[in-house]
This record gives structure tokens, sequence and C-alpha cells, in this order.
């Protein structure tokens, strides 16, 4: 048996063609290679999608129920019929756990395509940070009126956290593509 070509996999100069151990082929015009940052910048906005969503299952599991809807609502509306505070806090509670499984399901999607360097994600996750990163200011204003919360002010504290890392790695993920490219692939070549 042969050694395997020491050339294998390299890129023409002009970024162009791609030695396969025969020839040059031509590559792909979407062809990125990664750089330094490329693994970093997948792994955190994966490891951040998916602590991200555990924690909103758990403060949800935790923080949102039938008596905590009721408390708000009927601290944003005093005269509240109490068949209506009841209805609205079923309804409250129905549809805070819809809205948590779904962007759930699109966090963990997107964690998978972080992982796997998908091009449409690396958009995707950008504008899920940035909307994380508004976070930062309603996470404020609701620290400053916690009675009007379903979520004590410790699980506030800890959503404002995961605004402040979702500002971060928005800073960062427009750093990367603005330098190399989404996911800080750049395109081959001089």
């Amino acid at each position: 048996m042969g050694s395997q070509d020491p050339r294998m996999g390299e890129i023409s100069s002009d970024g162009l063609f791609q030695w396969n151990g025969r020839d040059w082929s031509p590559l792909a015009k979407s062809h990125r290679e990664p750089t330094p940052w490329t693994l970093p910048l997948q792994q955190a906005a994966a490891a951040y999608l998916l602590l991200d969503t555990v924690q909103s299952l758990v403060t949800t599991a935790l923080f949102l129920n039938v008596a905590s809807e009721e408390r708000v609502t009927r601290a944003q509306n005093p005269a509240i019929a109490p068949d209506q505070l009841q209805a609205a806090a079923n309804l409250g509670v129905a549809l805070g756990w819809g809205t948590v499984i779904v962007l759930a399901v699109i966090r963990l999607v997107l964690a998978a395509g972080s992982v796997r360097g998908w091009r449409w994600t690396f958009w995707a996750v950008l504008a899920w940070l940035a909307l994380g990163s508004v976070g930062v200011v309603t996470n404020l204003v609701a620290l400053a009126n916690p009675n009007a919360q379903t979520q004590p002010p410790a699980a506030i504290g800890v959503s404002l956290l995961f605004a402040v890392v979702a500002l971060a790695l928005l800073a960062w993920s427009i750093a990367a593509a603005v330098r190399y490219g989404p996911w800080a692939m750049r395109k081959p070549g001089p």
C-alpha cells in the first residue's frame, strides 16, 4: 500500500481548486475554510442555545402556574371578575407553555446547526442572539417591577445574565462575519 499524497486536500494559490490526489478539481463557489475562530464560535453558540433552553424550561416549570398568573393578572387589572381571572390565568399558562416548547425546539435546531456549521443557521443564530440581547433591557425593566412578574427577581436575574451572554455572542458573531464570513469561515485563496 502506498502512502497518501501529502498534498491531498490542498487548495490552489488562487483558491479555486483543490488537489484530490490525482489532479486539481474545482471548488464549489460557496466553499469556505475554517479559521481559529470557527470551532469556538460554533461551540459557544450551541452551548448558549442548549443552556438557554434548559433555563427556560426549568424556570417555566418552577414559576408558570395558575396561581402566579392570577397574581400578575390581578396586579395589572384589580377590577377583573373572578371567573375572568381564572380563564385568563389558564389561558396564560397554556400559551406560556406552548411558547416555551416551540422556542425550545427552535433553539435545539439552531444548536444542531451551529455544531454542524450550517451556513443558514449562522444568520438565524445571529437573529436569535439579537432578539435575546433585547432581554438586557426587558429584564432590567422586569426587575424594576417584580410584582407584575410571574418569576421571582432571582429568576429574572438569571434571564438577564443569559441576555448579557447573548449580547456578547452577538458582538463576537458580527466581528467574525465581518472579519472572515459566516461561522468565521473564510473563502480560500489569497
